[in-house]
């Protein structure tokens, strides 16, 4: 693991040189601190992600949400030019004040918060929660030696797990757990299980989920697709045979694209989720961003890929429109098609990456600007080459189009899924004001 024991800042060595019993002013907490707490718990998200296995995929958006908004709340009452989010949220919450806020270090708080929503999301393993205690003992230790006596560890460290503990409260209260509700087949036509487990339909119900903000998948449901045909030369026939045809000719780049993309969360992969917040990681890291804008950041990419993930599942088992290899094998012949990457169990429309991604994209361009250049080094560990984008749309756009080149999606589902996405993320971006 990183090694996170540094030197004492230049801001540590001059609350040492001070007299003891002055407490510091509120503001100057962030002045000296970078992203690097959000960075290392973000990578320490991802190897948990690895570690876990059981999960459904779309319940890491739910992950990294609601652990977004327990360290964002146990941050921002030390920052004066900010503010609570509390009073925006769905559901009853009831965050803790901060017992008083001069004696409260907050980045103390936020470690504890990071802790406490990580044990709460990837305890069944003994050997998560031993990564998860190191990396907190380890912060604990630098916070403590910084501070010195001018601030109240027990407290801070408290006042964090006060706030883990309200959020964890809020997030059962959003109806996930009742999302694998039974499923009953429409027919000819419609979705049906695929090869080759034919697994049961992922989480039916997630698109019954309370959403994190009002407000925020309003006006996201896209028009009803094209109407099923089994006959060649029918607008329905002709969506599925581009991806028929893409399939016999693909190029080595999109092969790359397609696995670069692929995101399984099955101990090679991170999830869609944990793929985005990788690339926020690698921002903050090239940025050098700040301890608060690095919590704003990870606050709106959470919340708004939940909402996003919603409102795709919503549209999902609404309109139950069959796979690509559902029908390439059943009306066109090929009885022995693959798709190139594994098909998910759930229906094709709307495209997932391509809803989602899109919504994530808008979210960090939301934080850090348009055409903003960067390298996605995410899978090069496991010697995937990094790919280069000249804006974070544009990662957001290969997402969805991957799903094409993979064989799973048509090329209307991941153009409505990019309308559906930017929507969500425009909603949010309305809604969540986080500046005073």
């Amino acid at each position: 693991m990183k090694k996170i024991f540094f030197i004492l800042t230049i801001l540590a060595s001059i609350f040492a040189a001070c007299n003891k019993s002055v407490v510091p002013v509120v503001k100057s907490q962030f002045q000296e601190q970078s992203s690097e707490l959000i960075i290392d718990w973000t990578n320490v998200q991802l190897r948990l992600i690895r570690n876990t296995t059981g999960v459904t995929h779309p319940a890491y958006s739910r992950h990294f949400s609601y652990t977004g908004i327990a360290i964002y709340e146990s941050l921002v009452h030390g920052d004066n030019k900010k503010i609570s989010i509390a009073p925006l949220l769905n559901g009853s919450v009831h965050l803790p004040a901060p017992p008083s806020a001069n004696h409260v270090y907050f980045p103390i708080s936020a470690n504890a918060a990071f802790a406490s929503m990580f044990r709460f999301f990837y305890s069944a393993k003994e050997a998560n929660l031993q990564i998860i205690d190191s990396i907190e003992q380890a912060y604990k230790t630098r916070y403590t030696n910084e501070i010195g006596s001018n601030f109240d560890v027990d407290r801070s460290i408290q006042y964090g797990k006060d706030i883990a503990a309200a959020v964890i409260e809020l997030s059962k209260q959003d109806g996930a757990s009742n999302a694998s509700i039974p499923y009953t087949p429409l027919g000819v036509g419609y979705w049906e299980a695929t090869p080759p487990a034919f697994g049961v339909p992922a989480v039916p119900g997630w698109g019954n989920n309370r959403t994190i903000l009002p407000g925020s998948i309003s006006n996201t449901t896209p028009a009803a697709p094209l109407a099923f045909s089994k006959d060649a030369g029918t607008p329905f026939y002709n969506m599925v045979k581009e991806v028929y045809d893409v399939s016999q000719s693909l190029t080595d780049e999109q092969k790359i694209i397609a696995n670069f993309w692929d995101d399984l969360p099955n101990g090679k992969y991170i999830s869609a989720f944990g793929h985005w917040f990788n690339i926020l990681k690698q921002i903050l890291q090239n940025e050098n961003t700040s301890l608060m804008k690095g919590a704003d950041a990870y606050l709106r990419l959470g919340i708004t890929m939940n909402e996003s993930t919603i409102s795709c599942w919503k549209s999902k088992y609404t309109f139950h429109q069959l796979r690509p290899i559902t029908y390439i094998r059943k009306y066109m012949g090929n009885a022995g098609w693959n798709s190139f990457i594994g098909t998910p169990a759930h229906p094709e429309y709307l495209a997932a990456h391509a809803t989602i991604s899109s919504s994530a994209a808008y979210a960090l361009e939301s934080v850090f600007g348009k055409n903003y250049l960067f390298a996605d080094h995410t899978y090069e560990s496991i010697g995937m080459p990094v790919r280069n984008y000249n804006s974070i749309e544009a990662a957001g756009l290969e997402a969805g189009m991957s799903r094409l080149y993979g064989g799973i999606h048509y090329r209307q589902s991941i153009d409505a899924g990019k309308i559906c996405g930017n929507k969500v993320g425009e909603n949010v971006k309305t809604i969540l004001r986080t500046d005073k």
